[in-house]
């Protein structure tokens, strides 16, 4: 009953707790089990399974809970095994000695690993003992990147250790002895710098709880992977103050001027979108440009993770010819790939600037003046589009909330942007011919109104330019047939009917009302009435069961949902009675 609780609490697609990383390794063996092994019969003793005689083989490890740090890694380019421990525990001395005799191709072994106590201990012992019991020869380079602390010697190795097993792990591709490998990783390290911010924590399986708390409002500057306190906590800020601040941090420990290479890697710590990685990215190259510092290559992504922990990290490598090289080299690991990049690239600005896309010319047209007082011109149907923008801002909020349940959400937002898009391109405008006006309008909604449903309404629009294209006047009787043509190009390209829980069961009901009408006295009369049925055919949909769109695969209990496009429908029906 205890693990029940605890696996509720966590919210964690795993089994046992106590299994999570045995699972865990299972499943990765499974998965590449064309590339990677176990060694001495335990599965935290992972190695690669093609080997090159008289390379230099590299070796790394660290707590689970990482991925794809560090097992990641294993693979041609990069590393040659691997020991991990359970989550956020060093492995052990046996496993890290039996992941080193595996390996060894002859040429001895670099060990790289995070400057942390248990780690250091293990894997100096273990280098120790593959020394005397073999005859290996093992070399260490630790990472230590993290500038939140501010004492180099005790500084954390975090995210940018991905730099030093790309470049290590691509001078022993080229066959480099362990003595060259060594001096690449530290020249690797000793020219990168890292640093992160959480916005919160995260949860060990075998804890089943938080391992520290932090605020909704809040986030912590330079926290470590496992949680380790950071330089300061306080409310959240945007993407762009973030960044600033951990740069401010990094970039003068590089020592980096005009001209100087660099690579960067943004590191989402496992719970951080990739567009909130990537508006991080922009900033950076915002603030290393102003300076004439070349960003050679960006990594963007899960690089080093702490489970579920939301936040990020930014590593900045200072680049040189050597590093270069060997950073483009290609690899291709378990959880990483890379093709060959160019080295001889050249550094242009990049143009980032937006235009307006070309428009067709449109010329004014002279106003038609009515030759009826039942009759409607385009100067109406301006007219009409200016109320829907007001309509669209009025129940935008309802909108929003009823595509929340059946949608996204987005329907709100979409209506509201397309409108008011509509009316600013009305604006200086006068129109004669009625078809023409309603398909420009449509043309603008559809550029304007980022949703399927947006899409819809814009083809309903052109819909109507098409049917009454050269028309300069139409008498009040013809509404029901300018709502037809609106109601048949959206059937046109949604693919749905009356009936299918749409748009249309808020649309449909009106046309008939207004299509039944004999005389413009009449049909202006019935404009009320087409608003009722429009809202009757829409409340009506909270007993239908949906056969189109997106809550169509709920099937049965779709049924009590209020569709949201048919109350839109009803609003545009209700704000043509109101306008005309």
């Amino acid at each position: 009953m205890q693990q029940k609780t605890i696996l509720l609490v966590m919210k964690k697609i795993i089994n046992n707790p106590m299994m999570f990383v045995q699972d865990t390794l299972c499943g990765i063996y499974y998965a590449h089990q064309d590339e990677v092994t176990f060694t001495d019969g335990s599965r935290k003793a992972m190695v690669k399974k093609q080997r090159k005689p008289g390379k230099v083989a590299l070796c790394t490890g660290g707590g689970s809970g990482h991925l794809p740090l560090f097992l990641g890694y294993i693979g041609q380019g990069m590393l040659d095994g691997c020991s991990v421990g359970e989550v956020f525990a060093s492995p052990s001395v046996n496993d890290m000695l039996s992941v080193t005799k595996a390996v060894d191709n002859g040429a001895g072994v670099l060990y790289l690993y995070g400057n942390y106590g248990g780690d250091k201990m293990n894997f100096t012992m273990a280098a120790e003992q593959a020394d005397f019991e073999s005859g290996i020869r093992v070399l260490s380079v630790l990472g230590m990147d993290d500038v939140a602390v501010e004492e180099p010697a005790h500084r954390r190795g975090i995210a940018g250790i991905f730099f030093v097993y790309k470049c290590a792990g691509a001078a022993a591709e080229e066959m480099m002895s362990l003595d060259e490998c060594y001096r690449i990783a530290k020249k690797t390290a000793d020219n990168l710098r890292t640093m992160g911010v959480s916005l919160s924590a995260c949860t060990l399986p075998r804890v089943g709880h938080p391992s520290f708390e932090i605020a909704d409002d809040e986030m912590e500057i330079g926290m470590g992977i496992h949680g380790e306190p950071g330089i300061r906590r306080g409310k959240i800020m945007t993407a762009e103050e973030i960044t600033n601040e951990l740069l401010a941090k990094i970039l003068p420990e590089l020592d980096l001027k005009a001209g100087d290479e660099t690579a960067v890697l943004v590191n989402g710590l496992g719970a951080t979108p990739l567009e909130e990685q990537y508006i991080v990215t922009k900033r950076i190259y915002e603030v290393l440009s102003e300076k004439g510092i070349h960003i050679f290559h960006t990594y963007v992504g899960e690089h080093a993770t702490s489970m579920e922990m939301a936040g990020l990290s930014i590593s900045v490598l200072k680049l040189d010819d050597e590093l270069k090289r060997l950073l483009a080299a290609p690899a291709d690991a378990i959880m990483f790939k890379q093709f060959q990049l160019d080295v001889n690239k050249t550094y242009e600005q990049v143009d980032l600037t937006e235009h307006q896309q070309t428009e067709e010319a449109f010329v004014n047209q002279e106003p038609i003046g009515k030759t009826g007082g039942n009759t409607l011109t385009a100067e109406d149907f301006v007219k009409l589009f200016g109320a829907l923008k007001v309509m669209a801002d009025r129940e935008k909020d309802e909108l929003i909330r009823l595509d929340s349940v059946a949608g996204d959400g987005d329907m709100g937002l979409s209506m509201a942007d397309g409108f008011a898009a509509v009316q600013h391109y009305l604006e200086g405008k006068t129109f004669s011919d009625i078809g023409e006006l309603f398909y420009r309008v449509g043309k603008k909604m559809q550029a304007s109104a980022a949703s399927s449903m947006g899409t819809l309404v814009a083809f309903g629009f052109m819909g109507v330019g098409k049917a009454f294209r050269g028309r300069t006047e139409i008498r009040c009787q013809e509404l029901g047939d300018l709502l037809a043509a609106f109601e048949q190009a959206i059937m046109k390209l949604g693919g749905a009917k009356p009936g299918d829980k749409t748009f249309l069961d808020g649309l449909h009901p009106a046309v008939e009302v207004l299509k039944s009408a004999t005389t413009d006295d009449e049909a202006r009369a019935l404009l009320p009435r087409a608003a009722q049925a429009a809202k009757e055919g829409s409340d009506k949909t909270t007993t239908m069961v949906a056969r189109f769109g997106r809550i169509a695969f709920r099937g049965e209990a779709s049924r009590s949902i209020l569709d949201p496009g048919s109350v839109l429908a009803a609003f545009i029906v209700r704000t043509l009675a109101e306008s005309i």
